[in-house]
Order: structure tokens, then C-alpha cells, then sequence
């Protein structure tokens, strides 16, 4: 009984070390994830959300895709190869922001690969100076006729895009995060993304 009661003060001393060291430095913690969610938003806040959400239907119904809704995307990727203040973390986030930031990357390029020509070419830009990327049916002819492939690109661009609108749900849900879940990242981040329907990409 007195090992029980001794192991039980042990507890609680460890559980109150913990407790009071974290609120030591708990202002100094949520002062960098306060940081880091600015530097996040302020990402976020380059793209056209309706305009990313819409990148598979542009792909595959209008076929017709502004380039507006891309420049982000380039913006970001050239800041990660620089490697810019506004992509670096410093929070208890940092490690999942950015990963999930270089995943959004990564996945664009995978976009990328199929929105270009000879399969997609540039239209003239509009009165913003913005051009629009055009598919081209023409790339698949093989003499008078159209090939089958243009269909199978279609549907591949089109996956590549809801990938891609995945990757930027899941950045823009770290942000979601209340202080207390991004301190146990490891419990909550996958919770976040089950619970959003991220989990599966």
C-alpha cells in the first residue's frame, strides 16, 4: 500500500513538473505558432479557392483553364526552392506545414506534367493580361482521325487535379488547428484530416 501511495506522488510530481513547464513556456510556443499560422494564411491567401476547387471540372468539362488559378501554385514552389522566410516554420506545426506545402508542391508539378502542350495550349490573355490554358484535341490525331487518348489524358488531368485540390484542403486544414491540438500534432493532425475527409489521397 505505502508503494502504491509513494508511486502515486510520483505521478502527480511528474504530472506537475510537466504541467508548469509547459506553462512556462507555453507563451513562447503559441507566440511561434501564431507565426507560422500568419505565414500559412497569408499563403492561403495568394489562391483563388473557388478557382482551385474547380481545377478538375475545368480540366475535364470546360477544358479551359485560367491561368490565374495556377500562378500560386508557381509562387509557392519557387519560395520552397529559395527556400523564403514565408515558407519556413518555427512552431509546433512546422514539420507538418511544411511537408504538407512541399506535398501541394509535388503534386502540382504532377498536374503539371499533362497541362502543357502540345495537349493544352495558351490562349491570348484576357483584359487582366492573364492567359487561359486551352486543351488541344489536335495532339491526338493520327492522320484524319482523333486518337482514344485524348479521353484517357482528360480523365488522367483530372485525377492529377483532385489530387492536387486535396493537398491544398490538407494545408488549409493544419490552419484549423486550435493551439492546444497542434502541441499533440501527432493525436490531432490525423484526426483533422480523417474527420475532413483528407485522410485518403
Amino acid at each position: 500500500m505505502t508503494d502504491w501511495i509513494q508511486r502515486s506522488k510520483d505521478a502527480f510530481f511528474v504530472v506537475g513538473s510537466v504541467a508548469g513547464l509547459l506553462a512556462f513556456l507555453r507563451p513562447a510556443i503559441e507566440s511561434k505558432y501564431q507565426k507560422d499560422l500568419e505565414r500559412a494564411n497569408a499563403l492561403l491567401a495568394k489562391f483563388d479557392e473557388n478557382g482551385v476547387m474547380s481545377l478538375d471540372s475545368c480540366a475535364y468539362n470546360s477544358r479551359r483553364i485560367p491561368e490565374v488559378f495556377l500562378l500560386p501554385f508557381n509562387e509557392v514552389k519557387h519560395k520552397i526552392s529559395e527556400n523564403r522566410q514565408e515558407v519556413r516554420f518555427i512552431g509546433p506545426l512546422k514539420r507538418h506545414l511544411r511537408a504538407e506545402l512541399e506535398a501541394m508542391v509535388k503534386a502540382y508539378d504532377s498536374y503539371r506534367y499533362f497541362i502543357q502542350v502540345p495537349e493544352w495550349e495558351t490562349r491570348d490573355p484576357d483584359s487582366n493580361g492573364h492567359y487561359e490554358w486551352l486543351f488541344n484535341k489536335d495532339a491526338f490525331r493520327e492522320g484524319t482521325k482523333i486518337s482514344d487518348d485524348y479521353a484517357k489524358h482528360l480523365e488522367a488531368a483530372t485525377e492529377a487535379a483532385e489530387r492536387l485540390k486535396k493537398r491544398f484542403q490538407r494545408f488549409q486544414a493544419l490552419t484549423e488547428l486550435h493551439f492546444f491540438e497542434a502541441i499533440a500534432s501527432k493525436l490531432f493532425v490525423p484526426r483533422k484530416m480523417i474527420s475532413a475527409g483528407l485522410d485518403e489521397i
